[in-house]
């Protein structure tokens, strides 16, 4: 995972998730001025990514784009099963103003859609950031320091990945904070 990270995801440590543990990363993200009028999704924290009120996962994303990886957000909040929405950024007139980004690369495809038909047909839980690079497939989660955890959903997709043939060093969680 390190080669997918810059220095600002460095890993912490590790956090225990069912029977595993997964790398953790901690870093801090500026927070966009208040007064912003973009859609929250839900009350989201708005951060300034690329100048612009974004989420964590951009910013995660982001950050794995820098480091030279491909990647997007994907979100499967009130997406069908095996349709989730894939994400470079977040439009400030909410969920239908989202403009979905498909992955053009056939093997990191067929890969997620292993992973979903061994997490029972579905892309629920999967987690927020896919990035791919030379045939590595990693995935990242993004979590707000004291004020949000992982789901057993993002479990049972971790678990389907490790059966599909990801390791541990594939995922790693992101605990953030507004600084």
């Amino acid at each position: 995972m390190a080669a997918l990270l810059p220095a600002s995801l460095h890993t912490t440590g590790t956090l225990p998730l069912g029977t595993h543990r997964v790398p953790r990363a901690a870093c801090s993200f500026p927070p966009y001025p208040a007064g912003a009028t973009a859609h929250t999704f839900g009350h989201k924290e708005l951060l300034r990514v690329d100048g612009r009120p974004q989420f964590a996962e951009v910013a995660i994303l982001r950050l794995s784009e820098e480091a030279g990886w491909q990647g997007r957000w994907v979100e499967t909040y009130g997406k069908p099963a095996l349709r989730p929405g894939f994400w470079r950024a977040w439009h400030p007139h909410g969920p239908s103003a989202q403009v979905q980004v498909p992955i053009a690369d056939p093997g990191v495809n067929e890969r997620l859609h292993a992973i979903a038909a061994a997490n029972g047909n579905t892309f629920g839980g999967c987690w927020d950031v896919v990035a791919w690079k030379d045939g590595r497939l990693v995935f990242a989660e993004s979590k707000r320091k004291g004020k949000d955890r992982i789901r057993a959903t993002q479990v049972r997709w971790l678990e389907a990945a490790l059966r599909c043939g990801c390791a541990l060093e594939d995922f790693m969680v992101v605990e953030w904070t507004v600084g």
